[in-house]
């Protein structure tokens, strides 16, 4: 063999197959052995393209050859599959600037063949996707993840739009303290869960918007000293009773559904440990959710479902249409 490192030889045969081969494309000993001197100056005979391939199948690497003699790598770290709904999920997220979402996506797809990438020339228009500008975010997120973990709180500005003197402005001088508790991604946008050292209860802030962070030396406040939350916090069931992401109590709630086809939206929305029931000819459905989100929910989805009980509720729902139908005279 000549030219090269003989030790990087098995890698160089890995890489090819990687990024020249899948199901529908092969390639035989004698074509791996012209990429080797094309692509990395390696001279090699058909027997050593031969012996690396067994080495890496010895290893663990699924490495198939088809009936003319053609090898192709059939599983990867990710399936296409899985791949195309982590790129989709970044393309379409606003949490992060276009020039990101296509750095990241371009590093998910490198996974795939260079065949199946092409199919991602979509993201040439990421840029194009109303999206947020601060490129602070990924920064942003490693620290809070530190604080997290380290259970200390964090200080920084958030990027909250105002208006002052008849023009609209960013608030950036203001700082909060916080006590960080979790992330958590929702309807494409990505919120801090933690509680806000002003107040006594769990605050939800967009990540994209908070700037300039820092971690404290103080202790971050307990989870469990949190107003409502004595107990501790089950992360999936906040997130399932949040569905916006907004800062209330929950509430048990009946619906009352115009169809069959409102369960479905109801579901979606809530989840499938909603219960769905049938009282005489109506559908009905109990959920617990946030009660500003509750509200907001039926005031969207009013054509599909009727908010029963709790009344207390029911009632800001009829405040806030009174009010909207005055706006709307």
């Amino acid at each position: 063999m000549d030219g090269g490192n003989k030790s990087l030889l098995i890698l160089q045969v890995l890489s090819i197959l990687k990024e020249y081969t899948d199901e529908e494309h092969f390639l035989t000993q004698k074509e791996i052995k012209e990429k080797l001197l094309s692509l990395y100056g390696v001279e090699c005979n058909r027997k050593t393209v031969a012996e690396k391939i067994d080495a890496l199948v010895f290893f663990g690497y699924d490495i198939c050859k088809n009936s003319g003699g053609g090898y192709f790598l059939a599983s990867r770290e990710f399936e296409p599959s899985e791949i195309s709904f982590l790129i989709d999920a970044v393309f379409s997220s606003r949490s992060i600037t276009g020039k990101n979402s296509k750095l990241l996506a371009e590093k998910l797809s490198a996974f795939l063949s260079k065949y199946r990438r092409k199919k991602y020339n979509y993201l040439y228009k990421s840029d194009e996707i109303l999206r947020t500008s601060n490129k602070q975010l990924f920064h942003t997120i490693d620290i809070l993840h530190d604080a997290i973990s380290q259970k200390k709180q964090v200080e920084f500005s958030y990027d909250k739009v105002f208006f002052s003197k008849g023009r609209q402005e960013k608030q950036e001088s203001r700082h909060y303290v916080a006590s960080p508790y979790f992330l958590v991604n929702n309807q494409g946008r990505y919120y801090l869960v933690c509680n806000n050292s002003k107040f006594d209860d769990i605050a939800n802030y967009r990540v994209e918007l908070i700037k300039n962070i820092k971690i404290l030396e103080t202790d971050a406040k307990p989870i469990t000293s949190v107003k409502n939350f004595d107990k501790g916090i089950d992360i999936a069931k906040y997130v399932n009773e949040n569905i916006y992401m907004m800062s209330s109590v929950p509430v048990d709630a009946t619906l009352r559904l115009e169809n069959e086809n409102a369960v479905n939206v109801v579901c979606d929305w809530f989840g499938q440990n909603t219960r769905v029931y049938q009282k005489g000819s109506e559908i009905f459905a109990d959920v617990r959710a946030n009660e500003s989100a509750l509200v907001y929910w039926c005031l969207q989805y009013g054509e599909s479902a009727t908010l029963v009980s709790p009344s207390e509720t029911k009632e800001k729902i009829q405040k806030q249409i009174e009010n909207l139908s005055k706006k709307y005279k």
